[in-house]
């Protein structure tokens, strides 16, 4: 824009010289022209942008990948007077990580509403949304700009795959009470499921001396109840900072859990938020497809691993944990299976190199380009 007002700065001194070296009707009618000009250009921008909008919107909600769909954005105008000009400043950003794009949309000379698409297509998953950040009407010169009201942005949820995954189900995973699997692998209050035995400490409830022991050692011995579990498969989903890897964590969790709701078999998935962990279960598809939806709408990653929050936490212990995540080190690989808050371990490394890759029988990478392969190790 600077540089046509320079432009028009040197046409309107052109006009001036010709005015003082010529003398006469024809170089002051040109000079005339030319200041006026800009204002009659101006007081039209005035008259016509007044109650001018912007809003962005979808043509669908939801898509899969690599599916064509499309943003609209519609300016609309509640004037008479025709637009000169608006341009806006369009951004389309996945909330899973990547570059953010941005575009510069024109619309010449328009009065009511005018409309334009901007096509798209993802590789990736992820909920795509598009904002309008800037959005001015300019004059009929390019030389003048006001700002115009810009209303909601729009999304697109990109769906990961939610055909089954080739994981194994054992027996044990289909059992009717298998959501009710009580295990003594932790410490807890149900003294229906007995962890061990301890000597008493003081603020113990009498209920938990265990009586006739206690006569035979000479002293109180205190009953240590157990932990039943909510949720016998439990779900630790990490996001990390690369669109690929998230894609590909997306893509795994989507998998296995619509695997589990073809077998019936119920699930608790946990996912960072900020400085504390999320948790939601599920049964049925429904609820698998909201939990996707919040783990897709996630715009930043937490400050803490998923693991160091899920560690804080007394969560009851489970019978099976998969822990999906971009990076385990060996110390937290060793931290995890010391826990005890699992009877089996299954951590899923997404989007790794070789070289950073855990030797370690729990330890299963999956790489995007063979996903049914990795996946088809896993047992559940």
């Amino acid at each position: 824009m600077w540089s046509r007002r320079f432009a028009y700065l040197a046409v309107l001194a052109a006009g001036g010289l010709f005015f003082l070296f010529f003398r006469g009707y024809l170089s002051y009618l040109v000079f005339l022209f030319l200041l006026i000009l800009p204002v009659l250009s101006f007081v039209w921008l005035l008259l016509s942008f007044r109650f001018a909008g912007v809003r962005a919107e979808a043509s669908k909600a939801a898509v899969e990948k690599k599916e064509p769909f499309s943003f609209v954005i519609r300016a609309k105008s509640s004037r008479l007077f025709p637009i000169p000009c608006l341009r806006v400043t369009v951004e389309i950003s996945n909330a899973l990580g990547g570059e953010t794009e941005r575009e510069l949309l024109s619309f010449p000379f328009f009065a009511g509403e005018a409309v334009m698409e901007q096509p798209c297509r993802s590789a990736c998953c992820g909920k795509l949304s598009c904002t309008v950040r800037r959005a001015r009407g300019l004059d009929f010169l390019r030389l003048f700009a006001l700002p115009v009201r810009v209303q909601e942005s729009a999304a697109v949820f990109v769906l990961p795959s939610r055909a089954p995954a080739p994981a194994a189900v054992t027996e044990n995973s289909l059992l009717p009470d298998f959501a009710e699997l009580s295990l003594s692998t932790a410490p807890g209050n149900d003294l229906s499921d007995p962890f061990d035995i301890r000597s008493y400490r003081p603020g113990d409830p009498l209920s938990r001396i265990h009586w006739k022991l206690s006569a035979k050692q000479g002293e109180w011995i205190v009953r240590e109840g157990g932990s039943s579990a909510e949720r016998s498969i439990r779900f630790l989903v990490e996001r990390g900072s690369r669109l690929q890897e998230n894609d590909c964590i997306m893509e795994v969790f989507s998998r296995l859990a619509f695997l589990l709701v073809e077998h019936g078999i119920p699930a608790q998935v946990f996912w960072p938020e900020d400085v504390q962990l999320g948790s939601q279960g599920f049964d049925g598809e429904e609820e698998a497809s909201e939990i996707l939806g919040i783990l897709l709408s996630r715009s930043v990653p937490s400050a803490l691993p998923a693991f160091e929050l899920f560690r804080d936490e007394q969560w009851k212990k489970c019978a099976h944990l998969i822990y999906i995540t971009p990076e385990c080190s060996p110390e937290r690989l060793a931290a995890l299976l010391e826990e005890g808050n699992a009877e089996r371990v299954t951590v899923l490394l997404c989007g790794t190199r070789e070289e950073e890759e855990i030797s370690h029988h729990v330890v299963i990478p999956v790489r995007p380009d063979r996903l049914d392969d990795c996946l088809a190790e896993v047992e559940l």
